[in-house]
């Protein structure tokens, strides 16, 4: 909002709004044209075709032919995937060097120094549940590639963060490429890391690095951005120098923001150890992907066991690391705890027994799972094929059937464009019009009218059961506090974890793909919500009772509207996590673009998973605009942002 010479306000254009009629009738003009060349039919007309599929394919076959002569490959990407590959060695080597023993107590001196010693014997107790369920190698080797990939990710996102922050024109530049990569579920990255590096692990870490490093350079930024004005006039009164301000002024008063970024960005590494499996990344993202391939629930789950005690773990540690107050150790207490720790991991790395686990199947997991499985299996199976039978006929295949394959391909476009142009401007409309004539015009258009479907059925059950338990938390502190470690771990675990234990209730389809959808989404939505209630003024509170409102009139007629803004933004980052979640859906039979994308991962149909991809980016970013400007901007919105994950 902005004054007007009367002294009222007036609502600012947002996002190009103010040249609204011009692109929105351009919008309208060229969607008539489209329509008109295809004698306005249901189906996307035959003459507007884009042969995407056929040069993607073209330039893989080239990059196979030419890997080990071309200069691209030789001098430029050969030396990239040989330098990703000798560090992931090297952190090998030091792990091997230190064994079992050494790797306990070395994270554990971390975990202290860090958190505090109870989240050390946490530590320590989680390595030793991974060792007793007979995944040490696989979680030695995941742990490798996850360092690695945060120690470049925040090595180039930490100075892309600081110069966005004090540069307004890097800023400019930089948060649409982050808003895209964020909106990009990360299976579309995956696809031209194939054409362009192969298969193997250095992919697999280039990807991982792409996927989780927007968070540190957005919390980067908006820390550098936030730090308080007088503050930058006292240094500046001063006579310090930019560098000096920078180093005396503004990294030590935004590092709480930077915490939480390296925090987000080794949980987002962390949800792609299974999806750059399918690139052949290895460790436990290897084994849960073969499970879920041949649906073998204990191969499957076991791992995911030991995927999630390390996400608990580096959470814990990273984010006591923010959150301690008042915990200040001497300058030399970090130098000299990480030397004495490995000194003392390397000693006890050279004793007898070291290099090896003692006791992998000291925990039974597997068996236990199996029994569970078959007595699921036995007993409830029944009543879950019901359940998806329900949710099939009854709202999965009526909205995709009877609703959007049956309304012509110009209808949808002109209602996502007047969806468009109504909430953020006539700039969208046109980009609708366009985005979805790509999509149809290269081949995609039933599979993302199947994919549609699926998200919005997710989001519809995701918003009508999060909606309530945000409203409980925001009203009652015992809801909250109840509700709090529940979503603390949901929002923990990386999208592929929820796909066992539905695969074990409702076998595979795309009701357990919706429904894996609704878990991993739901915690934006709780606490956006719960926020949102909390934060509606005491004194506006106290008026309302003031006047006799009932507990439910003021929850209907004062909360839930003043809450409106924050409910929205949980809306945003609810629909995103379930376009993310769908499509890692299409590994249990899912289908539509999902299915598309991992055929051109798992089959090396390149063609075909660059066009899934497109329309993927495509759709997921006109989406998100018109969800995101529902729920308004400010630095609160880019902060939720920042710690979003789109598995």
């Amino acid at each position: 909002m902005s004054a007007t010479t009367d002294g009222t306000t007036r609502r600012v254009p947002v996002g190009g709004a103010a040249n609204g009629p011009l692109w929105g009738g351009l919008a309208v003009l060229v969607l008539l044209v489209l329509a008109g060349l295809g004698g306005f039919g249901r189906e996307f007309p035959e003459i507007v075709r884009i042969d995407l599929v056929g040069w993607v394919d073209a330039v893989d076959d080239w990059a196979v032919a030419n890997r080990q002569e071309h200069w691209l490959f030789v001098s430029v990407l050969g030396p990239i995937a040989r330098a990703v590959a000798l560090g992931l060695a090297e952190i090998n080597g030091w792990l091997d060097w230190l064994g079992w023993p050494g790797v306990m107590i070395f994270v554990a001196v971390i975990a202290h120094l860090a958190a505090g010693w109870r989240i050390a014997i946490v530590t320590v107790a989680a390595l030793a549940a991974i060792g007793m369920i007979g995944q040490w190698e696989a979680a030695m080797f995941t742990l490798a590639q996850m360092t690695v990939a945060v120690a470049a990710s925040v090595a180039i996102g930490v100075p892309i963060g600081v110069l966005a922050g004090r540069v307004e024109a890097v800023q400019r530049v930089v948060r649409p490429v982050l808003d895209a990569m964020q909106t990009t579920p990360a299976y579309v990255y995956l696809v031209p890391l194939i054409v362009l590096f192969g298969i193997g692990q250095a992919p697999a870490i280039i990807a991982t690095m792409i996927y989780a490093i927007p968070p540190v350079v957005r919390l980067t930024a908006l820390g550098i951005r936030t730090v308080p004005s007088e503050s930058l006039e006292v240094g500046t009164s001063l006579g310090t120098t930019g560098p000096q301000l920078l180093r005396t002024i503004q990294l030590p008063q935004a590092m709480p923001s930077i915490r939480v970024g390296i925090n987000q960005t080794i949980m987002m590494a962390l949800a792609m150890v299974v999806i750059v499996a399918l690139i052949g990344g290895g460790g436990l993202g290897n084994e849960v992907f073969s499970g879920l391939r041949t649906v073998d629930v204990p191969a499957a789950a076991v791992p995911g066991v030991a995927i999630v005690l390390i996400a608990v773990v580096l959470d814990r540690i990273t984010f006591g690391a923010g959150a301690i107050r008042g915990r200040r150790l001497p300058r030399w207490a970090w130098p000299a705890g990480l030397l004495g720790g490995l000194a003392l991991g390397l000693l006890l790395g050279r004793l007898p027994g070291a290099a090896t686990f003692p006791f992998p199947e000291a925990i039974p997991l597997a068996e236990w799972i199996g029994v569970v499985n078959d007595y699921v299996q036995q007993e409830w199976r029944s009543a879950t094929r019901a359940f998806s039978d329900f949710v099939l006929i009854w709202g999965l295949n009526p909205l995709r059937d009877d609703l959007l394959l049956w309304l012509p391909w110009w209808a949808i476009t002109g209602l996502s464009a007047l969806a468009a142009w109504r909430t953020v401007g006539g700039g969208l409309a046109l980009y609708a019009v366009v985005a979805w004539t790509i999509v149809g015009a290269i081949g995609l258009w039933e599979p993302a009218v199947d994919t549609a479907s699926q998200v919005a059925l997710a989001t519809a059950l995701t918003v009508a059961l999060g909606l309530p338990l945000g409203i409980a938390g925001g009203l009652w502190d015992k809801a909250q506090t109840a509700l709090r470690p529940v979503l603390d771990t949901m929002q923990t675990l990386p999208a592929f974890v929820y796909l066992v234990p539905v695969v074990v209730l409702f076998q595979v389809g795309r009701v357990p793909g919706i429904i894996a959808s609704v878990i991993y989404a739901m915690p934006p939505i709780v606490r956006l919500t719960s926020a949102g209630i909390r934060q509606v003024p005491e004194e506006t509170l106290e008026a309302a009772r003031a006047t006799g409102a009932t507990r439910w009139q003021l929850l209907r007629t004062v909360q839930l509207p003043l809450a409106k803004r924050s409910i929205l933004m949980g809306v945003n980052q609810t629909t995103m996590m379930v376009l993310a979640t769908v499509i890692i859906a299409g590994l249990i039979g899912a289908g539509a673009l999902g299915i598309e994308a991992v055929d051109g991962l798992t089959r090396r149909e390149v063609g075909g998973g660059i066009a899934a991809g497109l329309a993927i980016v495509l759709l997921g970013i006109l989406v998100d605009r018109i969800t995101q400007a529902l729920g308004g901007g400010g630095q609160e919105a880019e902060r939720q942002r920042a710690t979003m994950k789109t598995a």
